[in-house]
């Protein structure tokens, strides 16, 4: 049984038998779904944003044209600040450390009018990796090619004030100027991309395995040649991570297809070469996503321990799960500061008598909790 309770609007809309209910639904997912919803009141909004989403996606029946496309983009553009896609499902793995937000019903409306987005731009109409679609006669002619020949990183400066870290035996390739309705980077190698917020031209970055799509944000991509991975990882803002094959299934049929992820900081993406598989974990190494106010912010004495893992959530941009009931009688006096993340919270656990793991971007914490005092 999944864990529905714990699930955001993101995460349920991506499952798949709740995707079921919505599309096609049956006497045995009404049924549950009826029963969840007794059980659980307090996720009417979550379930009604997830199937708004649903629907709206269901309800594009026509692919605008090139123009029609970029008035589209341009208008939703207008009203939104930010596109928020929709990932694919997540993988329960074991992995370090996880993000997410609570998603408010109010968001539903710029969910679907952000996702509306996907239908509207422009389409990849050949199969063939991207890293090898050949461009235009007319983006033949200024296309600028950037390799990173030493062995020291090298910095790309771009005409939109976007910022690219470029490692040794690495290259990009793109368009200058970058086309009005889009800015369009391939790469080959890793690269650090710091990119300029504007909401009117998407950033989109091709590998020959994934396609990247920023507003404006800071990430990491590593697609090294004859590598058995992958990988995208967020510093700051969000991005959507689409399989290539994804990526071109959903501008060819207008539907939402297995193979996309919505990324926010110290979450990553991994595909794997050999499976083809596309999975969300958390990064190595969380990073603070600002810094404490103090220098005793992560210094506790007799803290509760709730009060201890909601400083390390909001700190880290992270999820921890636990039993309030079993842990609510927990109190920590530890001297915390500049350890890492995952040292924290081993001095935790070790100090309160637990554990903890990571299941794909949770940190669950489970134990015998403490005695009531």
């Amino acid at each position: 049984m999944e864990n529905y309770p714990n699930y955001t609007v993101e995460e349920l809309a991506q499952d798949d038998f709740f995707r079921q209910w919505i599309q096609h639904p049956t006497v045995e997912t009404d049924v549950f779904w009826a029963d969840f919803l007794a059980h659980h009141p307090e996720k009417q909004a979550d379930v009604v944003s997830a199937s708004a989403l649903l629907k709206a996606v269901e309800n594009v029946q026509v692919f605008p044209t090139l123009d029609q496309g970029d008035r589209m983009w341009a208008g939703i553009q207008r009203q939104l600040q930010e596109v928020e896609p929709i990932g694919q499902e997540t993988e329960s793995r074991i992995y370090r450390i996880g993000f997410w937000q609570p998603w408010m019903a109010a968001a539903a409306v710029l969910l679907i009018l952000g996702f509306g987005w996907w239908f509207v731009t422009k389409p990849v109409t050949t199969d063939q990796p991207v890293a090898q679609i050949e461009w235009s006669s007319e983006a033949q002619k200024r296309l600028v090619e950037q390799v990173n020949k030493t062995t020291k990183p090298l910095t790309v400066h771009l005409a939109d004030g976007s910022r690219l870290v470029l490692q040794p035996r690495s290259r990009v390739s793109y368009p200058q100027p970058f086309d009005p309705a889009r800015r369009e980077i391939h790469l080959e190698g890793e690269s650090f991309f710091e990119v300029t917020k504007n909401p009117q031209q998407p950033f989109l970055v091709f590998t020959d395995k994934l396609v990247t799509q920023v507003v404006g944000t800071s990430f990491t991509i590593k697609a090294i040649p004859k590598t058995a991975q992958v990988s995208v990882a967020v510093r700051t803002g969000k991005v959507a991570v689409y399989t290539l094959k994804a990526f071109q299934q959903s501008q060819r049929n207008q539907q939402q297809h297995p193979g996309m992820f919505l990324l926010t900081p110290n979450q990553q993406a991994v595909f794997d070469v050999a499976s083809e598989r596309l999975t969300k974990r958390l990064v190595e190494e969380p990073v603070l996503l600002k810094e404490p106010k103090t220098s005793q912010y992560f210094v506790f004495e007799n803290a509760p321990v709730h009060e201890v893992f909601h400083k390390l959530e909001q700190a880290y941009g992270v999820t921890i799960q636990y039993d309030s009931t079993a842990f609510g009688s927990c109190n920590l006096t530890a001297p915390l500061s500049n350890e890492p993340l995952f040292q924290k919270l081993d001095i935790i656990c070790q100090t309160i008598g637990a554990t903890y793991e990571v299941w794909d971007t949770r940190i669950i914490i489970s134990g015998p909790g403490c005695p009531r005092k």
